[in-house]
């Protein structure tokens, strides 16, 4: 879960400004002035847009590029390649309006010898990095500074292979500008277009030289001079300069007609071939807004544009929630295989913690795939690095984790006694206590005393207004709690319910999984405790068991779900429908009292 303002709303909106006070700012009351106070932390952000009484955020994509906000990056790397290289440098500058706002610069343990080559062209040597963080600690500070904003890079392929390799695979959701690319359409006839010639072309102070602060300093000067030709070319959003082609602003338009007819609702959405085979199946929380994109130019990409040309119809399935539209398309495009879904295709392994217990004193490490051994304490797979990343951070708060070889006197956080050489742990005692304590905390087989005091330190302080504190304990409550919730969704036996508060006022929704799978969600008011049990009775008498212990996708889903519900989240074995009532009603309690802590 993010820590910043803008994380929080985009995984949850759209969202009541109340919630964010309370959520957010950790505030127990805001006397009705939520909105108001929140008006005066956002200003006059355009990342931001009220609809209604509810706060969303704007895709990038759609803001106009004088109103957008650029993260202007540049890598330095071991390799040419993102599958043979590793970085050794982040280097980037945030421009908005014309002006350097922020920068983020940071050597890099690749985890790989450096070549000659690469120490001769960088001057960035094996002795450098040595002991500098690894990628997966400077990912989520990264993706923090570029929340909301504008990617931007010269040959940014190149860059952005980089951070995708490092991301499991996953791509940054920002959008992308390549100046490379950018400066061929909009400055034709140059003989080269590489930075150091478009820097001298354009007359540009800052020159590059194979530091990646100083590169992505001199992109953000070309970037300077490009943005008024774009403007001059009728460019005039984010989303029409990352689509140019050539001097075309879109693809071209086409098969409008075949959005015809699709409603506005959530649903799910099949792009089907001349021959009756599924070619792309997609989830939306509006069918027509959705399907529509795909004819009216999309964005650029040949893939889409190719799947457009081969689509003869657009079939559609209309559900009741944008959840149940998350699930179906989970179930179809296992069910389907459709050819243009390969991001679908099968459960790919993910993240997992090890803990190597031939080690002495094994501190939690995020490996992506399954190194195990004898001695060797592997949890998961995890899908979201980030939220694993936070884990571990919360961990290091609950649990004496070696912070330092154990020589000479304490560490730092040996005189906070958060260090188990410094505080004289054997090494047996840290094998029981921290390995086994951190096994249970995460297989939600026990730990929950943890829990409770991390939620006792943060109402400490929300209630003495450290809200930036109270709000990043939150984020590591929260990414504990979706690890074990995930894990007992996915493993326990019989039918698991959970409830959460509605973003809608006075409603609370049920949802009944069986080994991970979805098999019942509905809303009810929060004093409707005979709808909740006749819910749970119809659940428990239809309940006979998957046979296979196929659902870990969608309880990961649901997982991924609740994390845009306001409040308290609680999970309970259901053996009985008054288990279900008894929950919704501690729930229903925690939302009249304010619902901030969970």
């Amino acid at each position: 879960m993010s820590r910043s303002l803008f994380g929080f709303v985009s995984e949850r909106e759209p969202v009541r400004p109340e919630v964010v006070a309370a959520e957010f700012l950790s505030l127990r009351s805001s006397n009705g002035d939520a909105r108001t106070l929140i008006e005066k932390v956002i200003g006059e952000d355009p990342r931001f847009l009220w609809e209604g009484e509810y706060l969303r955020t704007m895709d990038a994509s759609e803001l106009p590029l004088a109103d957008a906000s650029f993260v202007v990056f540049d890598l330095e790397t071991t390799g040419t390649s993102a599958k043979e290289g590793g970085v050794t440098e982040f280097g980037a500058v945030k421009v908005y309006k014309g002006e350097v706002v922020e920068e983020f610069s940071t050597l890099v343990n690749p985890g790989s010898p450096i070549s000659p080559y690469v120490i001769r062209l960088t001057g960035i040597t094996n002795e450098m990095v040595a002991d500098a963080p690894k990628i997966s600690e400077i990912l989520p500070r990264f993706e923090e500074f570029v929340e909301g904003s504008v990617l931007v890079a010269h040959n940014a392929p190149f860059d952005t292979s980089f951070v995708t390799a490092a991301r499991g695979g996953n791509r940054l959701p920002n959008p992308v500008l390549d100046t490379l690319k950018l400066a061929r359409i909009l400055i034709p006839g140059l003989p080269k277009y590489r930075l150091a010639s478009l820097v001298a072309h354009l007359g540009i102070r800052q020159l590059p030289n194979h530091r990646a602060l100083s590169d992505a300093s001199a992109t953000a000067g070309v970037l300077l001079e490009l943005l008024p030709r774009l403007d001059g070319a009728g460019v005039r959003t984010v989303g029409e300069a990352a689509s140019l082609r050539g001097g075309k602003k879109k693809t071209k338009a086409q098969k409008k007609h075949l959005a015809d007819g699709v409603p506005n609702t959530p649903g799910v959405y099949y792009f089907v071939g001349k021959d009756g085979t599924v070619l792309y199946v997609g989830k939306a929380k509006c069918l027509r807004a959705r399907v529509r994109t795909y004819f009216n130019g999309g964005d650029g990409r040949r893939k889409i544009g190719r799947l457009v040309r081969e689509t003869a119809k657009v079939e559609y399935r209309e559900t009741e929630t944008e959840l149940h539209a998350l699930i179906h398309e989970a179930r179809e495009i296992r069910r389907l295989l459709p050819r243009y879904n390969s991001a679908g295709r099968g459960d790919r392994p993910g993240w997992f913690i090890k803990l190597d217990a031939r080690e002495p004193y094994p501190v939690p490490e995020r490996v992506p795939e399954c190194e195990g051994g004898e001695g060797v304490v592997l949890l998961g797979p995890y899908r979201s690095a980030g939220v694993l990343d936070t884990c571990m951070e919360a961990l290091g708060r609950i649990f004496p984790l070696r912070r330092c070889s154990g020589e000479g006197g304490p560490c730092v956080y040996g005189q906070m006694g958060r260090c188990a050489p410094c505080v004289g742990m054997t090494g047996e005692e840290y094998e029981s206590e921290v390995v086994g304590g951190i096994s249970a905390l995460l297989r939600g087989e026990g730990g929950e005393e943890h829990l409770e005091r991390l939620v006792a330190e943060r109402g400490r302080l929300a209630k003495e207004l450290e809200f930036e504190g109270a709000a990043r304990l939150r984020d590591l409550i929260s990414g504990i709690e979706r690890i074990r919730m995930v894990r007992t969704l996915e493993s326990a036996e019989g039918l698991q319910a959970v409830v959460a508060p509605s973003t809608e006022e006075g409603v609370i929704e049920a949802f009944i999984l069986s080994e991970g799978r979805l098999v019942a969600h509905r809303g009810f008011a929060s004093d409707d405790e005979e709808g909740l049990s006749s819910f749970a009775e119809e659940a428990l008498a239809g309940h006979r068991g998957n046979g296979v212990r196929d659902g870990a996708y969608e309880a990961r889903v649901v997982a991924a779900y609740l994390r845009r519900r306001p409040g308290v989240v609680e999970a309970v074995g259901m053996r009985e429908a008054a288990d279900l009532v008894k929950v919704a009603r501690k729930v229903s309690e925690a939302v009249e009292e304010g619902g901030v802590e969970s």
